[in-house]
């Protein structure tokens, strides 16, 4: 399927807006992400979905909409971590965002969550999903 890419922590990215056709290049496009600050990007769906993903040397974070903005918000969810976990942040438009650090997962395991999306549409089914 193919998705639409926009960094959210770069607006001057010239791949925002570009429509990206394979997980190879997706997967790409997100490790030259990790040399950076950590940021969110969206990849909207042809299927009407929407995945944020934050990026972030290590770690990561994925939360899967509707493209509308309509409920739910699904967002990955770390079961061994505890709610005194902590955050971590990263850029959005430039606003540093909180994410809750049990939310976040190692980063192969969202760059996996990524191509998943890339290829079928959907979230991933290897992760634990949350309703936000």
């Amino acid at each position: 399927m193919n998705v639409t890419f926009f960094d959210m922590g770069d607006e001057s990215n010239p791949l925002n807006g570009s429509t990206i056709r394979d997980s190879g290049r997706l997967l790409q496009i997100l490790r030259d992400m990790q040399g950076r600050e950590p940021s969110f990007c969206e990849l909207l769906g042809e299927n009407g979905y929407r995945l944020t993903v934050g990026i972030a040397p290590t770690f990561g974070c994925a939360q899967y909409s509707h493209s509308e903005g309509d409920s739910p918000y699904l967002v990955t969810v770390d079961e061994h971590a505890t709610p005194d976990d902590g955050c971590k942040g990263f850029l959005y438009q430039n606003t540093l965002t909180e994410v809750l650090t049990r939310r976040c997962l190692p980063i192969r395991t969202i760059l996996d969550v990524a191509a998943f999306f890339q290829e079928t549409g959907n979230r991933s089914p290897v992760v634990s999903w949350e309703e936000v």
